[in-house]
């Protein structure tokens, strides 16, 4: 079978839309999405449709797989790649996956970076053969629509969209490319809240706030118990939200908040491996 990779700046968003969802009917975890979510991911996430491929076989022009590249500065970010089902383990995987690391390579950045859901064994094996690495382990939790059953402790207040973005700004640690700064910057309805606490434990959480759930969340500590203030800056914001679903994405195995989810009620919905790969290689 013979592919041409054509850009995907070509297609319309409902055509792009369209080719994704093909590729996950019967994914490991199902993520379909709207036409209205496809344009913002890529808006937000600084998603290049010039270097991002879209396969086709070279003959019918049928449709066999896409992927798509956010470009930042020295480092690229590999996501949404997927193959339709009838088209699997015909080389349009490593074709797409070709295409993007040539574009990387050209363009001189320095750092590939992607998130395989864990247990997708074909997918990590086609990182792992173009030399990506496994970093750490990243957990996407949710949460039902409920109002907590407590109310909250400390001295709260609202961070909005500049105040929430200074936070972030002085977070200490590296983000996962959804969960950065530029990410934020480019996200409408993004805001946050300060707490302290009578023991002198503060911190901060940020967050997105969508048509009909809140996301991409943020902790911080800046002093003292970590559970103890992400519990408590939970239940505020559950408080306010208590219609809308929660969905934290890209949390650390290791993050110090982590119990403070589940005694809210959230529960893990899968897990990712983010892996970087040196271009340098």
């Amino acid at each position: 079978m013979g592919t041409k990779i054509i850009p995907a700046s070509q297609f319309t968003t409902e055509e792009l839309t369209d080719f994704y969802n093909e590729t996950r009917v019967d994914y490991l975890v199902p993520m379909p999405m709207s036409v209205d979510v496809m344009a913002e991911y890529i808006h937000d996430f600084d998603v290049d449709l010039d270097i991002s491929p879209i396969v086709q076989d070279s003959e019918t022009g049928q449709f066999l797989g896409l992927g798509m590249l956010g470009v930042r500065g020295e480092n690229t970010w590999v996501t949404r790649l997927g193959v339709s089902p009838a088209s699997r383990r015909r080389g349009a995987g490593a074709s797409i996956m070709d295409s993007m690391l040539e574009a990387s390579q050209k363009m001189g950045t320095k750092k590939t970076i992607l998130e395989v859901i864990k247990n997708n064994t074909p997918a990590q094996t086609l990182f792992e053969k173009n030399s990506f690495t496994k970093t750490r382990e990243l957990l996407v939790l949710r949460r039902a629509p409920m109002r907590p059953p407590l109310s909250p402790e400390g001295h709260i207040a609202w961070l909005y969209r500049k105040d929430a973005l200074k936070a972030l700004r002085s977070y200490p640690h590296h983000l996962t490319w959804i969960n950065a700064l530029k990410s934020m910057e480019n996200a409408s309805m993004f805001q946050g809240f300060h707490i302290e606490l009578k023991d002198g434990t503060r911190g901060w959480l940020v967050y997105r706030h969508k048509k009909h759930s809140i996301t991409h969340f943020v902790f911080h500590t800046e002093r003292g118990n970590p559970v103890k203030m992400a519990r408590n800056i939970l239940l505020y914001l559950h408080l306010q939200y208590h219609r809308m679903d929660a969905y934290a994405e890209n949390i650390f195995a290791d993050d110090p908040h982590l119990p403070a989810f589940f005694d809210l009620g959230y529960f893990e919905a899968f897990r990712r491996i983010e892996m970087i790969r040196d271009i340098k290689i």
